[in-house]
């Protein structure tokens, strides 16, 4: 029997490329979405949460959705930022619960921002911060709109993603033309510490938490070493033969990106993916210079 798996979020750079894995698999693919046109014609599509109630029993949701956070935050984007996370994770188990479709795996995106604030190595029993800010914020009030379901008969479990690295899209799509010019630059002192993902580990680990059905809670989708934002930006500039990039000081970061550049751009969170060793998983791409090389070499 096909198993089968619904996607909010499916177009996005993550859940096209995990999509694309399941479906090479065997997997029957359903994209919730607005935008049908860029879904494949090989997966089914909803563009309303009423058409739930004539989808077949679902085998997993994978609950991707939410606005790209790497922009500048007014008032107003960041109520999108929340929406697209929080309302539409809610509204979707509502009509999920309201036509009997809850899955038998629900596996929700959520951030290594959860620990935003953090100095010191953060696993998965980690506490948010005290000293809140808007980032860990927004992963604790996403993940918590997911726990709804604890009280149905569905794993539940949470994807905190690190950067994710992949050639054709993500953080590395928006930068790689600037590095190539010789325009790249590091932020503040470069010294934050970015916790990072090659797309292959990325994707392997969803598989890992999807096929492992004693798996269930929180797990850093981070490469076991991580690396400072300045180790990052010299190694991108490397491979492109150029010369180390120049720093951009903090005020200059405060002033292009506002307080965006404040939290994403100018901290960093050391995030350990402890369960995900623990159960067994193998990162191929665990330093950031074979992530890399493997892009570009």
């Amino acid at each position: 029997m096909v198993a089968t798996v619904l996607f909010t979020g499916g177009n996005g750079f993550i859940g096209s490329n995990l999509a694309s894995f399941l479906f090479n698999r065997g997997y029957e693919i359903i994209f919730y979405t607005q935008n049908s046109k860029l879904v494949p014609r090989d997966y089914r599509v909803i563009t309303n949460l009423q058409e739930i109630e004539k989808l077949p029993m679902l085998d997993a949701v994978i609950n991707l959705a939410g606005a790209p956070i790497m922009k500048r935050w007014n008032k107003e984007y960041q109520q999108t930022l929340y929406d697209s996370r929080i309302t539409t994770t809610l509204d979707l188990i509502s009509s999920l619960r309201k036509f009997q479709r809850i899955p038998k795996a629900f596996i929700s995106g959520s951030s290594v921002g959860y620990y935003w604030g953090q100095q010191l190595k953060c696993y998965e029993d980690t506490p948010v911060p005290e000293d809140e800010n808007f980032c860990n914020r927004l992963c604790a009030a996403w993940e918590d709109s997911a726990k709804s379901l604890l009280g149905d008969d569905t794993r539940l479990c949470f994807a905190r993603l690190g950067v994710v690295l992949g050639p054709k899209g993500g953080i590395l799509k928006r930068i790689e033309n600037q590095f190539r010019l010789g325009l790249g630059t590091i932020f503040g002192q470069g010294t934050q510490v970015m916790s990072w993902v090659h797309m292959e580990d990325c994707i392997n680990a969803f598989w890992h938490i999807l096929q492992n059905q004693e798996l269930s809670g929180p797990f850093n989708i981070v490469a076991p070493k991580t690396c400072t934002n300045a180790e990052f930006s010299n190694l991108l500039a490397m491979q492109f033969g150029k010369k180390s990039p120049k720093y951009l000081p903090d005020w200059l970061v405060s002033i292009i990106f506002g307080q965006m550049g404040k939290e994403m751009l100018l901290k960093g969170v050391c995030a350990v993916p402890n369960r995900l060793q623990q159960s067994g998983f193998f990162f191929k791409y665990s330093d950031i210079n074979s992530a890399l090389q493997s892009f570009y070499s």
